[in-house]
């Protein structure tokens, strides 16, 4: 369990380090999806603004790390305030977002198959 609501990506570094089994949520904008290439290892995707129809795939028993690459964390913030309104317990906006996630050199995955074809239109 982490403590207090917002948390550090250092504090997420410990704790997966520690051996914590942490959920991640990805949120992005509606248009940020086509451009996205990668999230945290492991991480459930879902449009900001559709967190209440995902529900049922976020897990209850784990600590849950929300984050966006929203300036200013806002969408987390609110994210992970709606998930406290239905009951869940342990759950925590990153304080810098997916930004501060791949600053800090954590785990990350391709989102899908067509992440290779994203990758070589920005090229």
């Amino acid at each position: 369990m982490i403590e207090g609501f917002e948390v550090t990506v250092d504090t997420v570094k410990k704790h997966m380090k520690d051996g914590d089994s942490l959920f991640f949520v990805n949120l992005r904008h509606h248009r940020d999806w086509d451009t996205a290439i990668y999230k945290a290892r492991g991480a459930l995707c879902m449009p900001d603004d559709e967190v209440e129809q995902h529900l049922d795939e976020i897990l209850h028993e784990r600590t849950i790390v929300i984050y966006s690459i929203c300036p200013g964390d806002e969408s987390s913030i609110r994210a992970a305030q709606l998930l406290q309104q239905h009951g869940f317990k342990d759950v925590h906006p990153l304080i810098g977002g997916f930004n501060a996630y791949l600053q800090a050199g954590l785990p990350v995955e391709e989102i899908d198959e067509r992440g290779l074809a994203r990758k070589m239109m920005w090229l």
